[in-house]
């Protein structure tokens, strides 16, 4: 049954709620098992949210959630950012989150060990609760917090994102609109539930849209040889993920054969104009870029499926403003770049102990981008990361997309580093055939390649570059290039 956009739910709540009326599944994460059906999902969110009230957990208090790859996490998630506020984390991860709050309650998928909290819920095995009816689920404001996500800290010490009812459902319903999603969809997480990209594409999407979600850990070999056989449709990623994928389908081209999907999404940091050329090539299908933050979930710009689009360049979501404004807060014209600035519902609350929204409901983030004539944006960079050399100021992205033009570099990821007297160096690392041997042959070659300004003073040649939930932190680079 499709659901009218008009009607979709404000609360994660009255989503869970209006999941008992679907008659169709909506978790696969187990393909020797029957899927999840809608009504088994919200029999498992009302059970969790039943044994926290019975635990004496009050409405809205911080809630830790351990969280993996499959039904249970989805159903402990949507539990606990129902209930209270959820602040999830991986469900290996050796201690439970830590900040300004206090965590008195968790909800596990995997087995508890030892005492973590006053109050624990075991959630990792539905059969063990008593089913819960909907009712069980609370319906709260869509002002109220639901989530506490920890920023990555790439422009500095990390911070505690407040995400109410309205940001979350508001970030799921941009997505599915982007990508036209319907019940007849199947996509496929790969994405950390603890993560903001899995939570928004990978869960709240595919429910918002009637559709059903195939939840993969993406390490896990055999499972990702079984799931990309079962009919996906769609699934969005950040690029290395992709990068990934395209290195799978080289080495195992027979996991691949039933693999067709209409549309392929890229967020989380820029995503190389190879590696999407590379991706509509073998997939045969779109990919929609889009520029998301922690702070504004879903996203804030984004390609639409069916519409013309760039590499790199990105219309604003419908329903939201989004601005360049420059050292003095007024907007920037086209093409002359600036801070980007985001005003609408998918917006933050605030962080913990600090709101950064203006009394006027604009959120100025660290990132600088520059606007085309026709209302697409491009993004440069950070404002921290931009590096300052010789009096110029350089965006690493664009020399990163120079970098790339180069036939024997893969990818590259651009960092500054001191310099005694141009302030700053251009360094850069490169994933390349050619090997760490060739390194200085390929930094000759950049030179000759690059405008003198942009040209890297050093370059090394790796593996892979430093992973942090699929964004490449240009701060955990800098000890490649350290005399």
């Amino acid at each position: 049954m499709a659901m009218d956009p008009r009607a979709w739910p404000d609360t994660l709540g009255a989503l869970v709620r209006s999941l008992r009326d679907r008659d169709a599944a909506v978790v696969v994460d187990d393909l020797s098992h029957d899927p999840v059906e809608a009504g088994g999902l919200v029999a498992h969110v009302a059970a969790i949210c039943a044994a926290l009230r019975a635990a004496g957990v009050d409405g809205g208090e911080p809630i830790a959630v351990r969280v993996g790859h499959d039904a249970p996490s989805v159903a402990a998630l949507l539990a606990a950012a129902s209930y209270g506020v959820a602040a999830p984390v991986a469900a290996d991860a050796p201690d439970l989150p830590s900040g300004p709050f206090g965590i008195r309650a968790v909800v596990t998928t995997v087995p508890p060990v030892g005492d973590e909290a006053p109050v624990t819920v075991d959630a990792s095995d539905p059969s063990a609760l008593p089913p819960g009816d909907a009712g069980e689920v609370p319906v709260r404001a869509p002002e109220d917090p639901a989530l506490l996500l920890c920023t990555s800290g790439t422009t500095g010490e990390p911070k505690w994102v407040r995400l109410s009812q309205r940001n979350l459902i508001a970030a799921g319903t941009f997505i599915s609109e982007s990508l036209k999603l319907s019940p007849g969809d199947r996509g496929l997480s790969t994405m950390p539930l603890h993560h903001g990209h899995g939570i928004t594409a990978g869960v709240l999407a595919p429910l918002l849209s009637g559709g059903e979600l195939v939840i993969i850990d993406s390490s896990d070999l055999d499972f990702l040889q079984e799931g990309l056989r079962c009919g996906i449709t769609w699934y969005s990623a950040a690029p290395t993920v992709h990068a990934s994928l395209l290195v799978a389908k080289r080495s195992w081209p027979s996991w691949f054969a039933a693999f067709r999907p209409r549309v392929i999404r890229s967020t989380s940091e820029a995503l190389p104009a190879r590696d999407r050329a590379r991706l509509e090539a073998e997939f045969g299908a779109p990919v929609i870029e889009a520029y998301a933050l922690t702070e504004v979930p879903g996203h804030a710009c984004t390609q639409v499926l069916g519409t013309a689009t760039d590499p790199g360049w990105m219309p604003p979501q419908d329903g939201l403003q989004v601005e360049t404004v420059g050292a003095d807060g007024r907007p920037t014209a086209p093409g002359v770049p600036g801070r980007v600035r985001v005003r609408g519902p998918n917006v933050m609350l605030g962080y913990l102990g600090h709101d950064p929204i203006g009394p006027d409901g604009w959120y100025l983030t660290s990132d600088i981008g520059a606007f085309r004539p026709d209302g697409a944006l491009s993004v440069l960079g950070r404002d921290s990361e931009a590096i300052k050399r010789g009096g110029e100021t350089i965006a690493p992205a664009v020399v990163e997309s120079l970098v790339e033009k180069h036939p024997d570099v893969e990818r590259a990821r651009v960092c500054g580093m001191p310099h005694e007297s141009l302030g700053e160096q251009i360094c850069v690392a490169v994933i390349s055939h050619r090997g760490e041997p060739d390194a200085g042959d390929l930094l000759r070659e950049l030179r000759a390649l690059l405008p003198t300004s942009m040209a890297p003073s050093k370059l090394r040649v790796v593996e892979a570059f430093p992973d942090n939930g699929g964004k490449v932190r240009r701060s955990d680079l800098r000890p490649l290039f350290a005399e």
